[in-house]
Order: structure tokens, then C-alpha cells, then sequence
């Protein structure tokens, strides 16, 4: 695998002008994801799902096929491919705005990528979204327009420190019954978030 990027193009809606690949990126796509590829021009390295979405089997080799009934969702079988491949950051298109249900997997999805040694964001028009586990430090660049949400996906967040916004924190816990981290700003150029356990995930929501 050049590079350790990976970009994968899921089954939702995807606005083709916001697609960003990352130089040396791999891109994979899962399922419908095949479509927002054919639409940018893009060969992706590798296409997998069982398609119910596409309503078709591409016809090229680099396809893996999967029935409907099955364990993994189609996000989660690129992601799996993406780690094979030796990806530390995966940026996922097309896993937010739709069901309700697929994007608390597509969540989820974003612990597998954790648990597995790498980062992971799923990225629509209006959100960012990741996570951070124990004993993660991680800077997010200001985006104009956009607010920056903590919640704790954990029972409970220990240890947690933000700096460079407009509620800053330090050596705070934060719950998973109490949204206390919600609708905050990015004022510096960079936010610091860091936690010593738990697991928290980090929303930047478009202000509409």
C-alpha cells in the first residue's frame, strides 16, 4: 500500500465537490460508494459489499462480493480491508444523514478503527466526526462556521483537557447522561483535546 491513508466511499449521500483525497491515498468503496467513484473518475483499489444498494455487480476483478445476510455492514467490510492494507487514517464519505441506525453504525464503526490502531473521521458537508480512546491526544484545526461537540461514548470520560477554545477544561470527567460538551468553538487556529480514559467522541457540526 502507498501511503497509509485511506479514503472509503460508503453507500449514502456523498456531494461529490467535497470528496477530498489526500495525496498517495488508497480509496476503496463499499456497495453504491462504486457510483460517487465512477462520478469523480476515480479506480478504486478495491470495491466490496453485497451490493443491494448499487443494484449490480461491477463488472471489473477488483470486487468482493458478500450476501445480504451477513454480520458486517458494507463500511465495515473496507474498513477491515483498509487495516489488512495497513491504513492508520481512514476518512469515510457517505456514513452520515441518513438512517438513523447506520450512523450509529458507522459510529461504531469509528471504535473498530480505534481498537485497531488507527484513526478514523466520517465526513459529510455539514460534520466531522471521530473518536478518541484512552490516553489520546489529538489537535483539531478551526473550521469557520462550525461548531466543536465532546460527548463521552464511555460510561464516563476521565482526565479530559481542552484547550484553544471557547470553553476550555482541564483535568475534567465528563458523563454520558450530562451533554455538557456540546456547541462549543474552536478559537485558536488548533483545539488540543486529550483524555486519560474513556472514549469520546468528537462532533464539528456546520452552524446552519
Amino acid at each position: 500500500m502507498i501511503g497509509k491513508k485511506c479514503v472509503i466511499l460508503a453507500g449514502g449521500y456523498i456531494n461529490l465537490n467535497s470528496v477530498d483525497i489526500p495525496e498517495n491515498a488508497v480509496v476503496l468503496c463499499a456497495d453504491s460508494g462504486y457510483s460517487a467513484a465512477n462520478a469523480l473518475g476515480i479506480e478504486p483499489a478495491l470495491i466490496i459489499g453485497d451490493f443491494d444498494s448499487l443494484g449490480f455487480i461491477p463488472n471489473v476483478e477488483n470486487v468482493q462480493t458478500f450476501p445480504s445476510e451477513k454480520d458486517d455492514t458494507d463500511t465495515l467490510l473496507a474498513v477491515k480491508e483498509a487495516i489488512k492494507m495497513g491504513a492508520d487514517e481512514i476518512f469515510i464519505y457517505g456514513a452520515l444523514g441518513g438512517r438513523l441506525d447506520h450512523t450509529i453504525a458507522n459510529i461504531q464503526t469509528l471504535m473498530f478503527i480505534e481498537n485497531n490502531g488507527a484513526k478514523g473521521m466520517l465526513i459529510s458537508d455539514n460534520e466531522y466526526v471521530s473518536l478518541l480512546i484512552d490516553n489520546t491526544s489529538r489537535r483539531f484545526k478551526k473550521r469557520e462556521g462550525f461548531y466543536f461537540s465532546v460527548f463521552s461514548y464511555s460510561e464516563k470520560c476521565t482526565g479530559v483537557c481542552i484547550s484553544g477554545a471557547e470553553y476550555n477544561l482541564s483535568n475534567g470527567t465528563i458523563t454520558n447522561d450530562f451533554p455538557i460538551g456540546v456547541s462549543n468553538h474552536i478559537k485558536e487556529a488548533f483545539a488540543e483535546l486529550s483524555i486519560k480514559s474513556g472514549c469520546m467522541l468528537v462532533i464539528e457540526s456546520k452552524e446552519v
